[in-house]
């Protein structure tokens, strides 16, 4: 699992390496370009719990098409998720066969916006820690069972961290985007009275200007 300051600074990123294993986790922000499509790949064991999470971080109207799709032997393909023009969504599901898995994201409905997607999957357990230590051990010490504890707790609060980061990358784009908009309305508007304002002094003066007799 990536550290929480690694995770904190892909959130800019333009694409970083998908890492995968038979059970673990993987996090990851990537950029997907307009009318573009984008699969990440994993080999899954058979009955391995698979949690998958995903959230458009900016870009466009913050949607995209995702897909969970296992790949089968005849070059043909399974489709076990599929969310369209979504923000964001999760789905849990358990393998039942062995064999590649792919998680994919569309964003064939946008023609000009790129757009940033966050990406979260867990294979398996998502704390090998503590599934060591309980498979080695029966029973536990108040002290080990109190290391345990913290150890959960520190990881729930890296995924709030997490989740929150993300949640202010989005409004950090939405609040950019809007200011960027009232500036451009302020500016037409301001170009718009300017040009009016003109156009009255011209129309004043001639008015009051002394037209010369032709004759």
């Amino acid at each position: 699992m990536m550290a929480p300051d690694m995770k904190a600074s892909s959130l800019l990123a333009a694409l970083l390496s998908f890492l995968s294993t038979a059970h673990g986790a993987s996090e990851l922000t990537f950029e997907l370009g307009p009318n573009a499509e984008e699969c990440f790949y994993s080999q899954i064991e058979e009955s391995s719990k698979v949690t998958f999470e995903f959230q458009v971080v900016y870009g466009g109207r913050l949607d995209v098409d995702a897909r969970i799709i296992k790949l089968n032997n005849q070059n043909s393909q399974e489709e076990i998720y599929n969310a369209d023009k979504s923000e964001t969504g999760s789905h849990t599901f358990t393998a039942h066969s062995t064999g590649e898995y792919g998680f994919c994201f569309s964003n064939r409905m946008s023609t000009v916006a790129h757009k940033t997607v966050y990406l979260d999957v867990v294979i398996g357990n998502d704390d090998p820690l503590i599934q060591d230590a309980q498979a080695h051990h029966q029973t536990f010490t108040q002290m080990e069972t109190s290391l345990i504890n913290n150890h959960d707790a520190l990881r729930r609060i890296i995924q709030m961290q997490t989740h929150h980061r993300i949640r202010e990358a989005t409004h950090r784009y939405t609040a950019e985007y809007m200011n960027e908009r009232v500036q451009f309305a302020s500016a037409a508007e301001a170009l718009v009275l300017i040009i009016l304002s003109l156009c009255q002094i011209l129309y004043l003066r001639s008015l009051f200007s002394d037209k010369r007799d032709k004759w």
